[in-house]
């Protein structure tokens, strides 16, 4: 799984983008364990933050399929 980080989420990460390695795809839940296992920092932002794949937000029992992109999105702001 291609895994993209934006704003902060990169800063937290130190990278922008990644490739999981992983058997299944992935619950929300489980998505968020492994982007914590993976880069701690993250978790400041983790509750403000989305995640997104395919094209959508991905919310409550849906899950992340392996094969796609998914990107850590978080909160931003504009004018």
């Amino acid at each position: 799984m291609k895994v993209l980080y934006f704003a902060q989420a990169a800063d937290a990460a130190g990278c922008r983008e990644e490739n999981w390695t992983i058997e299944n795809d992935l619950s929300l839940e489980d998505f968020w364990a492994e982007a914590l296992r993976r880069h701690p920092a993250l978790a400041g932002i983790a509750k403000q933050s989305r995640v997104a794949s395919g094209m959508q937000y991905i919310a409550g029992s849906q899950r992340l399929d392996r094969h796609e992109e998914a990107g850590i999105i978080p909160p931003v702001s504009g004018g």
